[in-house]
């Protein structure tokens, strides 16, 4: 009865005080997610052709690791479609996507959609990446404004 679960979303738009194309590059680079989201442990790009590319991401909070990859399609500073590969999901899609309103100023919009690939798996992932998913916008917008810093 596993396959009559309903999807689960992520759906976040915000304006912020931050260039599109800073915030698009900060997003679509995940090799550098490790180093600022507290829950990554590790990510990387595997491939990328100039507007796809497979990218891999490990995310380690409270005593759970897991790992998964994406197909991430992109149109330079306007949107980022991310597919699942692989990982704990029976599906994972959806996109991030940038509206410039002016040079320093851009709404970002994210939309997820995610069913994980068993009850089990639901029970103990679910709550951290329900979390994770509830700051990740927060946390992208917070690293723009430190680079946004020092640029």
């Amino acid at each position: 009865m596993d396959c009559y679960r309903k999807m689960d979303y992520i759906n976040k738009s915000e304006e912020i005080n931050v260039g599109h194309e800073l915030i698009f590059s900060l997003i679509n680079n995940v090799s550098d997610y490790h180093r600022f989201l507290p829950w990554c442990s590790d990510s990387k790009i595997i491939s990328d052709t100039g507007d796809k590319m497979q990218a891999e991401i490990e995310i380690s909070k409270n005593f759970i690791n897991w790992k998964f990859s994406t197909e991430n399609t992109y149109d330079l500073n306007k949107k980022i479609t991310i597919k699942l590969i692989d990982g704990p999901f029976n599906h994972l899609d959806g996109y991030w996507e940038f509206k410039k309103i002016d040079n320093y100023n851009t709404t970002v919009d994210l939309y997820l959609e995610y069913k994980f690939d068993s009850r089990l798996i639901e029970l103990s992932i679910k709550p951290i990446f329900s979390n994770i998913m509830s700051t990740i916008l927060d946390s992208f917008i917070s690293e723009a404004f430190k680079r946004k810093g020092l640029a």
